[in-house]
């Protein structure tokens, strides 16, 4: 029992009343403080809690009564009113959890209060660490919510609701380890799913991926804005252009994060859009109950001065009539000193051409509608500094529907634009010299090529690559380097107009200049005299003089070039011509150039495949083969692929780097690290071994010509412990027949081994039925220029049926390419084929992900 002290302390009668009843039960006899200074309210919150079996209550009709208690006696639960003296309900609140009195540090807190906004209610006991807002309305829900707080050993402050809604697994987990203390968070891994879950439980927030299976992420977003048009909701994606972000806001997303994305980004834009909910739900509710409002001012001034938010509020004429401690801050204003003034004198507006504007108090009230915060306008506060607000502007309306006034809410993200400005500039140029980067410029260049053939305009490509630069930086170090880039950069610029032409640098000592409305002509003599610019020019470093040359490749934009990367490869040839030929000169682009093109084309390839077996710069990927007769089987049969990273940080199909490795006999390296690095994977992942039926490997035909080499795929297998049984490789059919001899040798030494054997691409060769018999795989793999097509054209559906029968009259399994949609898989199905591979079962996927499938 609690034994009130004397004096003012709260056991006085003007402040604190005791109450003990006899019951049993172990929550019903815990101590609960209810703090307020109603009369009537206490006693009707007493009344509640007693008629549901609690027994041991304490009244105080003010803070300080509180506070004093709280020092010497602890209490279990606090039920308090916002509306207290001296310390109102959220500073009692926020002095309770800082430990400074004796309770316990999870002791439940509930508030009650007549607030005009419940939204910013419960945003602010989360703010306040409040486990619980009620609006008084409401109060004889608090006995259930009283008792459910008091059995929880540690009630937490309730978290805002997110859906996650993405297929890529390890994407999911560092949401959840960044979020998780934020939000309370379901998620789902299919579009459908995503919706369905959304329809369910109305989530605060929705984190969604545009790429998803069953449902596209776009299809998802239009499903829930219909429903709720007010919904938050975040699109994550991995194409990161300025259009693609604008049409996903446009859509209806409140922000978009692009792939791959840091802690802090996550964490910063989540937060920004589940607040939103919170200023338009708010907004909302302060216009719906103007009159309340009114009636109440003092409560809501209290509400209000807890938030982050500006609030600004104007009488029907746009004068100020209420302005919170924010928005003192960022207008420059004092309440005092800015009320009754117009609030274009607080806040003056400007459109982006700097052009005064109407303000969006003057919007509002001459449209009688609410506005939502534009991009497009800019505030000058009381010190000129520009601000960037995110706000939403509503009319006050009373009870007989007059508009008495406008208020608005806002957040500045001054900041925050600033911070994207510098970080669009930095996404758009190069750090070192100024000049736009690779990216950026290839986007331009895309932009103009797609108008090339609406367009009479001619135009000019250049590529330009440093000679002798490579002796500066090792002679003098990168820093010395650094510097002459910028001294390069200047010497070209001084030669171009500035206002039309653009110098991009690709990395490195590689610049590329796009020479717009200007006949070829002109280009090739601009070239020149850039050429000689930098022939003519000394680098002079600590002492040192160099001098330098820049082989430089010129291509005609001409409407027959379909895309950017077409343009810069035939540039970037043409410098290597013009390296061939002898350094710092320009030479043209031609199409009969196309034979030393290609050698100087593959050789750059070669280099960068040394240099990626050195440096770990390839990666695993597979992709399913998917049986056609027990498809619920969980043992998966995959092919291996390979990814090259590139310089950009992307992942270079094989295709573009193969046929020179094979050309420049550096496959047999590439087969290697594939053979060893697999089988490594496979020992260290137990798991997934054990599901993984068979796991295919392609080879080039240098390397089943290597003696040595079936020695070393045993060594490997045998001492990664993994059974041969599971592998198998793959070669090509025109490979095999190419070196029919060795092919034959090379299969027969590993399928004794246990390895099983795939004819690749079979159908694309001359005598294809007729080499079967020499070469004794386990499968066929059906060429995909065949399946691709078998839904429209009849000569490929023959041809498919054709080598599945005649493969299975030899006892083979058949495997049907390119299986590109659920058609074609249906199709190929009816054929009898008996496996199939391609995009319509799995796309090429890093293999890593297969451990969180079977962990």
């Amino acid at each position: 029992m609690f034994r009130p002290t004397h004096g003012h302390e709260p056991g006085s009668s003007a402040e604190c009343e005791l109450y003990k009843e006899e019951k049993e039960g172990l929550v019903m006899n815990q101590h609960i403080l209810i703090v307020t200074p109603d009369q009537g309210q206490g006693s009707a919150i007493k009344q509640v809690l007693k008629d549901a079996g609690f027994t041991n209550l304490v009244l105080a009709h003010s803070s300080r009564a509180a506070i004093n208690l709280l020092t010497d006696h602890p209490v279990d639960a606090i039920v308090s009113a916002v509306e207290l003296e001296p310390v109102d309900g959220w500073r009692f609140a926020r002095i309770i959890r800082s430990g400074a009195l004796a309770v316990k540090p999870h002791i439940p807190i509930i508030m009650l209060s007549d607030g005009y906004s419940e939204r910013i209610a419960q945003a602010t006991s989360k703010a306040f660490q409040v486990n619980r807002f009620i609006p008084f309305e409401k109060f004889h829900t608090l006995p259930s919510v009283l008792n459910d707080l008091l059995r929880q050993e540690k009630p937490g402050v309730p978290k805002s609701s997110l859906l996650v809604v993405e297929d890529y697994l390890d994407t999911v987990e560092l949401i959840k380890r960044v979020l998780s203390n934020r939000f309370e968070i379901d998620v789902a891994t299919t579009g459908k799913q995503g919706l369905q879950s959304w329809m369910e439980k109305r989530h605060d927030l929705v984190l969604l991926d545009v790429m998803l299976p069953e449902m596209a992420g776009n299809d998802v977003l239009k499903e829930i804005l219909k429903e709720s048009p007010r919904q938050s909701v975040v699109m994550m994606t991995a194409q990161s252009t300025q259009e693609r972000a604008a049409e996903l806001i446009i859509d209806g997303a409140v922000d978009y994060i692009s792939k791959p994305f840091s802690a802090d980004q996550l964490r910063q834009v989540c937060e920004i859009a589940v607040q939103r909910e919170d200023f338009l739900f708010s907004n909302q509710e302060f216009a719906s109950h103007e009159e309340a409002l009114y009636q109440e001012k003092e409560l809501a001034q209290i509400t209000l001065q807890s938030i982050a938010d500006g609030v600004i509020r104007t009488n029907a004429r746009g004068e100020i009539e209420y302005m919170n401690p924010v928005a003192e801050q960022v207008t420059g204003w004092r309440l005092d000193k800015a009320r009754n003034r117009p609030f274009r004198d607080i806040l003056r507006c400007f459109n982006n051409n700097n052009q005064a504007t109407a303000s969006p108090v003057e919007i509002t009230l001459s449209n009688q509608a609410t506005l939502y915060g534009a991009q497009d306008i800019t505030f000058m506060n009381r010190e000129g500094t520009r601000l960037k607000l995110d706000h939403v502007t509503s009319p006050i309306q009373n009870r007989h529907n007059e508009i008495i006034g406008a208020v608005m809410v806002f957040r500045d993200l001054t900041e925050e634009h600033e911070l994207a400005r510098q970080l669009e500039y930095q996404a758009r140029h190069d750090a070192l010299t100024g000049l736009t980067n690779r990216s950026a410029f290839e986007g331009h260049l895309e932009i103009l090529i797609e108008k090339l053939p609406r367009s009479d305009d001619t135009h000019a490509l250049c590529y330009i690559d440093l000679d002798q630069f490579k002796v500066v930086n090792d002679t003098c170090g990168h820093l010395a380097g650094d510097q002459l880039l910028q001294r390069i950069s200047s010497i070209i610029l001084n030669k171009i107009r500035k206002d039309s032409d653009i110098l991009a640098r690709f990395g490195g000592d590689e610049f590329v200049l796009l020479l717009s409305d200007c006949p070829i002509d002109r280009a090739t003599r601009v070239a020149e005299e850039i050429c000689r610019e930098i022939q003519e020019y000394r680098f002079v470093y600590d002492h040192k003089t160099f001098a330098l040359g820049a082989s430089i490749g010129v291509v005609s934009l001409t409407p027959e070039i379909t895309s950017a990367n077409d343009a810069l490869r035939m540039a970037d040839n043409a410098c290597y011509v013009a390296k061939e030929k002898g350094r710092n000169r320009v030479h043209l682009y031609h199409i009969d150039d196309q034979e030393l093109v290609r050698r100087s084309d593959e050789m750059h390839v070669v280099s960068k495949i040394n240099h990626a077996l050195e440096n770990e710069g390839f990666s695993l990927f597979y992709q399913e083969i998917r049986s056609l007769k027990d498809d619920h089987s969980n043992h998966k049969h995959i092919e291996i692929l390979i990814r090259m990273k590139g310089e950009e940080g992307d992942w270079i199909a094989p295709g573009l780097f193969l046929p020179a490795a094979e050309r420049y006999s550096v496959a047999p390296k590439i087969d290697k690290w594939v053979v060893s690095s697999v089988m490594k994977w496979l020992s260290n992942n137990r798991k997934c071994l054990e599901h993984i039926e068979m796991c295919s490997i392609n080879l080039s035909g240098l390397s089943f010509c290597d003696e040595n080499f079936p020695d070393f795929i045993k060594n490997e297998i045998q001492s990664c412990n993994v059974p041969a049984q599971k592998i198998c490789f793959e070669i090509t059919e025109t490979t095999a027949i190419r070196n029919m001899h060795d092919a034959a040798d090379f299969i027969h030494t590993m399928r004794s081994f246990g390895c099983s054997f795939a004819l690749d691409d079979f159908g694309s060769g001359m005598s294809s039925y007729a080499y079967l018999k020499a070469l004794p795989v386990d499968y066929l793999k059906i060429d995909g220029m065949f399946v691709k097509d078998i839904m429209i054209d009849p000569i490929d559906k023959a041809m498919v049926k054709s080598i599945n029968e005649i493969g299975h009259v030899f006892g083979l399994k058949t495997i049907a390419e390119f299986a590109e949609t659920n058609d074609i898989i249906e199709e190929v199905c009816r054929l009898g084929v008996d496996f199939a591979q391609g995009f319509a079962i799995s796309k090429p996927t890093p293999i890593n992900s297969l451990i969180s499938i079977y962990s």
